[in-house]
């Protein structure tokens, strides 16, 4: 083994961190043990790989690999020889070509202990612990997504099957019930298993909306009112019996933890699509949380928040972690930190909340594994910042057409909470976790900006004639016409439709080159129709791409990045395939978009809007200088080389990222 600097790793993850962010926070006093780190470390901000996006980043993080290396581009992975529109989800170890952090330590006898990073599962180290390891809001084990049972009117919210309608009437048939001074009240409600979900230009929406529930267990909802001042209490039992509550509620209450077993069916034909070939089948135990939202006194008002089912079992390796840490730490659900469907009525407080839970688990957890399984490297993600910044974006933006001081205070305020919760969990880690030996790292995947228009390439290349559309006669439904399509789009990347490697290949192996320039001059020809503008920042063939570390046979033929600004969706997903062919045909090269925020698209120096593309980078620990900014930013591919360096062990077997050296003391 080489000679280490430090003993230990601490390396703490936080998705979507921006570095004018943290720099606006720490300068306000807020972020008392971050500006600690920085104050006793070095600072610097970091240039994400492209995409510019979750599972592409968290996985060179870990690797030091370039995307065209490690193989993980974006959220899906298109393998050669198969349809152009199969991809496969890419948030699994087996999809990078690249060996891990944690098994070149394992080599030389470390262990590490990772709680929910990204791509890390299935396990691929046995001599390690690993928790979760997929991605925000991955159905691995989930049940069923967070809901809202509410009697309010159902209306846009985040997830659009997120609001569920309720009926209350006059209570009968109960037993045991409690003195009311009003007449009792009573609803009946469906706990239920579902499908997945799918990230789109709104956000996470089911992959089926219309798809029946799996299976359900009734829960039945007695109000009263205890006090003679109105309705206060609900009670919440698997049966009419007052006296058999499963919770017991006043307004902003959360119940304890509630258990019941559902059954999960085959996989439906979206969940195959994206190759969601892991997911478990079969009747399995399930936990959950309400929480009494609201209820008025007269009860015209009612809404319980019920958090995502998470499985009681299989998100811990070994597997005999998961029941240990439920008995010892409590149970877990990935993506408590996500935004909850209460945001679409105004209810931002049950979102924090859920962050709170979020940390105090990860902290407990990770005290827990440090006392009784002592890992060498210490692991540990969170997703809060990119889902606030899906959110609130916009509203910070003075450049925003609509922008309202007063709603943007509103939006620092609620951005700089998440932060303080980021800030939490470091403190925390750090008391329980670290000593004088130990390197502490901070860091993000990539930032954000706000995004105002949509820009349709597929419009550029039907345009062209190069994509086409067709009415499935049997269906009726809109479907890609293989048989005049050269070009077809999936974010970033533009795949020429080849003879002899694609299914359905009808470009001429000479003419490949040919039909890159025509995608390049298609998009370049984009205009946006209230401004004259292009938005295509960047066009490139696949061949002039390495230099963007982009290479190998996943990657697409064309590969394009747009202005800050804009935003893309590929007309094979979301709203394209609803449209009739008319209807796309009609399409102008930019429209408004609905998305608020955007990273993927972008090159990875983009700063618009008072924000940036790019992440960030904080270490400390021994003969790590103190106070040092970098001038210039690393790359991600730089992490996992510099961290090797500190701890004396073998890189990654493909790294191909520098040791930053100028972090250390000479």
């Amino acid at each position: 083994m080489k000679e280490c600097l430090a003993k230990k790793l601490i390396l703490i993850g936080f998705d979507g961190g921006n570095p004018p962010f943290i720099e606006k926070f720490v300068r306000e006093g807020r972020l008392p043990n971050i500006s600690k780190l920085m104050k006793e470390g070095v600072y610097s901000e970091t240039f994400p790989v492209m995409p510019c996006d979750t599972p592409t980043n968290w996985c060179t993080i870990v690797t030091g690999a370039w995307t065209g290396t490690h193989g993980i581009t974006s959220f899906h992975v298109h393998l050669p020889g198969e349809p152009l529109n199969r991809m496969h989800f890419s948030v699994r170890s087996y999809w990078s070509k690249a060996e891990f952090l944690w098994d070149a330590a394992a080599k030389v006898g470390k262990k590490t202990a990772a709680i929910m990073w990204p791509v890390s599962f299935p396990p691929t180290c046995k001599s390690c612990i690993f928790i979760d390891g997929t991605g925000p809001g991955d159905p691995q084990w989930r049940l069923d997504y967070s809901v809202l049972y509410t009697t309010k009117p159902i209306g846009e919210s985040y997830r659009h099957r997120a609001d569920i309608p309720v009926k209350l009437t006059e209570a009968s048939g109960w037993r045991n019930v409690p003195s009311s001074r009003s007449k009792p009240l009573e609803a009946t409600i469906e706990v239920s298993s579902g499908a997945a979900m799918v990230w789109t230009e709104k956000g996470w929406e089911s992959l089926e909306v219309s798809t029946p529930k799996k299976t359900s267990v009734k829960h039945h909802v007695l109000i009263i009112d205890s006090e003679g001042s109105g309705y206060n209490k609900v009670i919440i039992a698997r049966e009419k019996d007052a006296s058999k509550p499963l919770a017991t509620l006043k307004p902003s209450q959360w119940s304890g933890w509630i258990y019941e077993t559902l059954e999960r069916g085959t996989l439906s034909e979206e969940e195959k699509r994206l190759d969601f070939r892991e997911l478990p089948k079969g009747a399995f135990k399930g936990y959950f949380r309400y929480k009494l939202v609201e209820l008025s006194r007269d009860a015209d008002v009612f809404t319980l928040y019920r958090t995502d089912i998470f499985m009681a079992s299989g998100w811990a390796y070994p597997e005999n972690l998961t029941q240990e840490l439920i008995e010892n730490v409590g149970p877990f659900i990935e993506g408590l930190e996500l935004t909850t469907p209460t945001l679409a009525h105004g209810d931002w407080e049950t979102y924090f909340e859920s962050i709170d839970m979020q940390v105090e688990w990860q902290i407990k957890a990770s005290k827990y594994l440090k006392e009784k399984y002592n890992p060498d490297l210490l692991l540990v993600q969170i997703h809060t910042q990119d889902a606030i910044n899906h959110q609130l974006a916009r509203d910070i933006d003075p450049n925003n057409p609509n922008y309202d001081p007063a709603k943007a205070e509103v939006a620092w305020e609620r951005f700089a909470r998440t932060y303080e919760d980021v800030d939490r969990l470091v403190g925390g880690i750090m008391k329980e976790c670290a000593d004088d030996e130990t390197l502490i790292v901070l860091l993000s995947d990539h930032g954000a900006i706000p995004v105002y228009k949509l820009a349709w390439v597929g419009v550029a290349l039907m345009r062209k004639g190069l994509l086409a559309y067709k009415r499935d006669p049997e269906t009726g439904k809109t479907v890609v016409d293989w048989s005049k399509t050269k070009a077809y789009p999936w974010r970033t990347y533009i795949f020429v439709n080849l003879k002899g490697r694609d299914p359905d290949g009808i470009v001429e192996p000479e003419d490949y080159k040919k039909v890159q320039e025509q995608i390049i001059q298609a998009l370049y020809e984009m205009r946006d129709p209230e401004t004259g503008e292009c938005p295509i920042a960047l066009a490139v063939r696949k061949e002039e791409a390495e230099i963007l570390g982009q290479w190998g046979e996943r990657v697409g033929d064309v590969l394009y990045y747009l202005k800050p600004g804009y935003t893309d969706v590929d007309l094979d997903r979301d709203r394209a395939l609803k449209l009739s062919v008319e209807e796309l045909e009609s399409l102008r090269d930019v429209e408004p978009s609905s998305e608020i925020c955007a990273h993927h698209q972008f090159l990875p120096n983009v700063t618009y809007g008072g924000m940036s593309v790019k992440a960030v980078f904080i270490m400390k620990g021994p003969k790590v200088k103190k106070g040092y900014r970098r001038r210039t930013p690393i790359w991600q591919v730089d992490v996992a080389p510099t961290i090797a360096y500190a701890l004396g062990i073998p890189e990654p077997k493909q790294c191909d990222g520098k040791v930053v050296y100028d972090f250390f003391e000479k």
